[in-house]
């Protein structure tokens, strides 16, 4: 993976805040979902905050594993196949509300999404804690990539000129 790549990988992780949620049930059925994240400065973990009304928080609650694309918007122009996207899989654990490490993550959580601080109200939303096991980068044509959670953090440390 060379330094360019990087950079979009770095840049597709920072600039999106929607990605697709891939879980599975207890018997197996696959589901995808549209959920919201946030992330440590150096890519060590993705936070996901969300009802446990919904079908994907049961599947997390009782099958842990899961896979989160975070993906360049479809603009409508040229081939969307040659859209950059990341897909990081992993375990996720429930953080407790009364630990230091659902402080932080709430706090990293609130300054990436700042309108979703009622959400931190209702009782029955989950903040999960997702920490890369394994990553596959797609850049664009013949620029797949499967990367470490090393690479991960190195891309993380890169500035994107902003």
């Amino acid at each position: 993976m060379n330094q360019e790549q990087k950079l979009v990988l770095a840049k597709l992780i920072r600039q999106q805040r929607w990605a697709a949620l891939a879980t599975v049930d207890a018997e197996g059925q696959p589901l995808a979902a549209m959920v919201a994240y946030a992330f440590n400065e150096d890519s060590s973990a993705f936070y996901i905050h969300v009802s446990q009304l919904s079908q994907h928080t049961k599947h997390m609650l009782a099958q842990p594993r899961i896979s989160l694309v975070i993906g360049e918007p479809d603009i409508g122009g040229g081939d969307p196949q040659t859209l950059p996207r990341v897909s990081i899989g992993g375990v996720v654990e429930v953080l407790q509300r009364d630990s230091e490490a659902y402080l932080r993550a709430k706090a990293k959580y609130l300054n990436r999404l700042p309108d979703s601080e009622q959400l931190f109200g209702f009782g029955d939303f989950i903040l999960f804690q997702l920490i890369p096991e394994s990553l596959r980068f797609v850049g664009g044509f013949a620029q797949a990539h499967s990367l470490s959670a090393k690479t991960l953090a190195e891309c993380s440390k890169l500035s994107l000129g902003e």
